[in-house]
């Protein structure tokens, strides 16, 4: 009896799944297999929305597989023991599973099944579901890798699950998908399995895609004019290559139908399919250069001074900082996992710039409040956006100017402030000049903070150590696109990009 695993990681989805559709096309029997693995559920970037969102992905793909007399085995315990007292359940003779781009946990936790498979002659297949290439890529070359895997490649169909054995449909059957423990704002956080993420790319395309651009900036918009398919894409349930080719072939029949509002459409959408290409750039970069999780892309960078002041730190977790915009955004995330980039680039810039809290040290909590934590994608803006990537130009959001800019009416502060819902929006933008008795003053003095923290940064960048560093790191993970390969400016006064990608939408 030829049997092999696919082994589910974040990959819970039937169409345009090759480790899948791979081993069904060369075994008789497929068993599913996905394990809660204790390493990674303990890591300090994992969460209870991380650990639903794989229980609710896998739930709704076990549903699937029952309906085809079929079922998927579920592990408790790490995947090289599960795998073992598997196998002598099921002599099985191959694994099928696609790469992830992790952390160092599940980065060590592959090698660890690599191993395990050549000491027991045990086939191991892994299939990429990016452009990203393993163990890196000239850059000059990535273009090369997104033609050939996304471009060129049409999406596979989903696959007819064959029935398995009644010995095998035995075995998964015994094992369970405990209900994760929730606490109440479960019903805010977006649903994640494939049947979600069909009725969000087909609703994005359909019609709210139209006001992508220009309508992902604002908190008050972003939940509708934004894809939300960001959370699919992390975990899983729903494949970049589908997405790029969907969304030409709306742009093609916008085009063909000559659609009255077709220029502001196609901007729209080849605005949005440029993301997905940068998606993959940020990605590689950490799957190049796996210490990026802990240290910076940039030598010169891996010694700011930063003060990691417990106080503030806890402030700016809760939403207590007197920043309303700000607190307003950390009170969203820990109920909902979601804001939009804009508002997520501007916490991680007040932590760093004004907070003095070192990326690294605020990387656990925001990957835990962060429905769809992507490693590839949030370490790298963390870096960015803290400033020590050692090319970009060094932005520093003004917490009252955004929310000016994006928030002027107080909407979305008031939502997430109950204190403020009482107070005129003019009273909350001016509470700087004009204090108010139910909001606490902010916990830091904002202009000399940041100025502070930016003399530090350009003396690190003008340091001979970091001019004679930059060319090289430049060249292993650098933009080869004009607007991210700018010359940093000189002057200390950060201008906000308007071309400044928004990974996160």
């Amino acid at each position: 009896m030829s049997v092999a695993i696919w082994w589910i990681k974040r990959d819970a989805r039937f169409a345009d799944n090759s480790a899948l559709t791979a081993a069904l096309a060369a075994h008789r029997f497929v068993l599913p297999v996905f394990v809660f693995e204790p390493s990674v559920i303990a890591a300090t970037d994992y969460s209870a929305m991380h650990h639903h969102a794989q229980w609710q992905a896998v739930t709704y793909l076990r549903q699937r597989l029952r309906k085809m007399q079929a079922d998927a085995y579920i592990g408790h315990g790490e995947i090289v023991e599960v795998l073992a007292q598997l196998h002598k359940l099921v002599a099985f003779t191959h694994i099928y599973s696609h790469e992830e781009i992790g952390n160092g946990i599940t980065f060590a936790r592959d090698r660890s099944v690599a191993a395990w498979c050549r000491e027991h002659g045990i086939a191991y297949l892994e299939f990429p579901q990016s452009s990203v290439r393993r163990t890196g890529v000239d850059r000059d070359h990535l273009q090369v890798m997104w033609q050939s895997r996304i471009v060129q490649v049409l999406p596979l169909p989903a696959p007819q699950m064959v029935p398995q054995s009644l010995e095998i449909r035995a075995i998964a059957a015994q094992t369970a998908l405990p209900v994760p423990v929730l606490p109440r704002t479960v019903s805010q956080w977006q649903s994640v399995t494939e049947a979600d993420a069909d009725r969000t790319l087909n609703d994005f395309l359909a019609r709210r895609s139209k006001w992508y651009r220009g309508g992902i900036s604002s908190p008050n918009t972003a939940d509708t004019a934004g894809s939300r398919l960001s959370v699919h894409l992390a975990w899983g349930t729903l494949s970049t290559r589908r997405v790029w080719h969907e969304t030409r072939n709306r742009i093609a029949e916008l085009t063909a139908e000559c659609h009255p509002d077709l220029d502001r459409w196609k901007r729209s959408l080849e605005a949005f399919t440029s993301r997905l290409h940068w998606r993959d750039h940020f990605t590689q970069r950490l799957e190049s250069e796996p210490d990026l999780e802990y240290r910076s892309i940039h030598p010169a960078y891996r010694d700011v001074p930063y003060e990691n002041d417990e106080r503030l730190f806890a402030a700016w977790c809760e939403g207590h900082t007197g920043f309303p915009i700000v607190d307003a955004v950390m009170r969203c995330l820990a109920t909902t996992g979601f804001v939009n980039f804009r508002m997520r680039a501007m916490v991680v810039s007040f932590a760093c710039h004004a907070l003095h809290l070192d990326w690294r040290f605020i990387h656990p909590h925001l990957a835990s409040v962060f429905r769809d934590y992507d490693p590839g994608i949030h370490l790298n803006q963390l870096q960015m956006q803290a400033g020590v990537v050692g090319w970009n130009a060094i932005r520093v959001y003004n917490p009252m100017k955004q929310l000016a800019d994006w928030d002027a009416e107080c909407r979305f502060t008031k939502r997430w402030l109950p204190e403020l819902r009482d107070q005129l929006p003019e009273a909350i933008l001016h509470h700087h000049d004009i204090p108010l008795s139910v909001y606490p003053p902010p916990i830091i003095e904002f202009a000399s903070r940041t100025q502070k923290m930016k003399d530090a940064l350009y003396s690190i960048r003008k340091s001979r150590e970091a001019k004679s560093a930059t060319p090289a790191v430049y060249q292993k993970h650098g933009s080869r696109k004009k607007e991210l390969a700018r010359t940093p400016r000189k002057s200390a006064k950060s201008k906000e990009n308007p071309k400044q990608l928004r990974l996160f939408e």
